[in-house]
């Protein structure tokens, strides 16, 4: 059942079909087998969600239905703070913290009849792009993506319908795209970060995982909205997306693609791609001609990775300095998250303020690309999941050496850098059976078209529909 769609479980559930109490039953089994192998999870909350399961079936009974999460298993990454769970961002420098309440998003997920069902492994506070000692469910050898690995193995696995991570330079997609499911990077404030421990506060993101970019509308819709308890939480209408998926624009269906403006971004931008990840892009990017959608290049140029990092890491520095872990805590950091959480420290101001400068006039690039088209279309990561074993070593991809972790967050952390909401969904297989990630980035508070291109395409594919061998 956990493999089916939020609309087909709440139908289900609507109907009387299904329990909750079946669907985290079968969750928690899940967990059970697959987890010890896995190792999504850094806690599982089986009395608390079989509770909240027996509470959504008293209200259902008293006819008092939450909406399409009614029900539904939920798994947390563990930056996100519930209720009297341990919090531990993945380190031992939080290692026996207990959560004194719930994050925005996770009452809100609450509040929407979802049942959390666990909090998921997470890089040491997401400051990373591989997610330690979780597995990728595809090739166990090989990495799941990060920071928000956990949740999106838990989601490809079948140990829960949905997730929540984070993403600061691509820690959604990039996991997203490594284990062949579907992640949203919302507009930044959009989804409350109140609750979440902070790693670079102008870059943070909360979004959804889920199986498909349907799915990511239900959750995306339950968690956005304006929280007065973070500063950079913005005001809006109450999301649609689910629905603008379901009618289309105009009433015109969700498979109507027609007239809309794809861009794809220059060689220079994208490149060096693997051979299987060019053709699986160039593959989509005809099934979208056919859709209806106009397709033309656009003239655009990456930011690199030194600008983000130069945002990043002073941030990250500042908010671990403010809460007095970097000072009294630094012997239980694991040395790469300590090394740089130090040289952020070492970053000067003047140079800080040039990165900012360097961010603003390539979000204003990139705006001014936007409003010639309606969506950018590009590969989520340049190659298919690496080998563990590779994660701190150069590889190649099309005869150029690169720093793995620089190759996982170029065509990603962009996107951070400008706050636009992009999703990152399955494309194709590699020959070796691991999944090949495609991105669309849109405009700003666009959630609802980014992901009926999502959805669109995975009506007319079945990628995000297989099955984890």
């Amino acid at each position: 059942m956990l493999y089916r769609s939020i609309r087909e479980l709440a139908d289900d559930i609507r109907s009387g079909m299904t329990t909750p109490g079946e669907l985290v039953s079968e969750a928690l089994e899940r967990i059970e087998a697959l987890d010890g192998e896995l190792q999504a999870f850094v806690t599982v909350m089986r009395d608390a969600a079989l509770q909240a399961a027996e509470e959504a079936e008293r209200e259902q009974r008293r006819g008092f239905f939450r909406g399409p999460l009614h029900g539904i298993p939920i798994a947390v990454k563990d930056l996100i703070a519930v209720r009297g769970e341990r919090l531990t961002a993945g380190s031992r420098v939080l290692a026996d913290y207990v959560a004194p309440e719930d994050a925005s998003v996770v009452e809100h997920l609450r509040r929407h009849g979802a049942i959390i069902i666990g909090k998921t492994n997470t890089h040491e506070f997401g400051l990373g792009i591989f997610t330690p000692p979780t597995r990728n469910p595809w090739k166990r050898d090989h990495v799941p993506g990060g920071s928000s690995g956990g949740s999106a193995v838990a989601v490809a696995a079948g140990m829960c319908v949905g997730a929540i991570g984070t993403d600061t330079g691509g820690s959604i997609r990039i996991p997203a795209a490594c284990c062949g499911v579907t992640g949203l990077k919302p507009t930044y404030g959009r989804v409350s970060c109140h609750g979440v421990i902070p790693l670079s506060r102008s870059l943070d993101h909360v979004g959804p995982l889920a199986r498909s970019a349907e799915d990511c509308a239900f959750i995306f819709d339950a968690i956005a909205g304006y929280d007065p308890r973070d500063p950079e939480s913005v005001s809006g209408p109450p999301s649609r997306s689910s629905a603008l998926l379901i009618e289309g624009p105009e009433g015109r269906g969700p498979l109507s693609l027609q007239g809309l403006r794809l861009g794809l971004p220059p060689e220079d931008f994208v490149a060096p791609l693997d051979p299987e990840v060019r053709a699986a892009w160039r593959a989509a990017v005809l099934i979208f001609q056919e859709a209806g959608a106009h397709i033309s290049e656009v003239s655009l140029s990456r930011p690199s990775l030194a600008t983000f990092r130069t945002i990043q890491l002073p941030e990250a520095a500042f908010a671990h300095r403010e809460r007095g872990w970097l000072s009294e805590r630094a012997a239980l950091y694991g040395p790469l998250t300590l090394r740089r959480l130090q040289e952020g420290e070492r970053i000067w101001a003047v140079d800080y303020l040039r990165a900012q400068q360097e961010r603003r006039l390539f979000s204003t690039q990139l705006r001014s690309v936007l409003q010639r088209v309606d969506a950018l279309v590009l590969p989520a990561q340049p190659m298919p999941a690496i080998p563990i074993a590779q994660i701190d070593q150069e590889i190649t991809i099309e005869g150029q050496r690169e720093e793995a972790t620089t190759a996982s967050l170029r065509l990603t952390l962009p996107f951070n850098l400008a706050g636009l909401p992009a999703v990152a969904f399955p494309c194709g297989f590699s020959q070796a059976g691991l999944p090949l990630g495609l991105q669309v980035v849109g405009n700003a508070f666009d959630e609802a078209t980014v992901l009926r291109i999502a959805h669109a395409y995975q009506q007319l594919t079945d990628w995000h529909r297989r099955d984890i061998p």
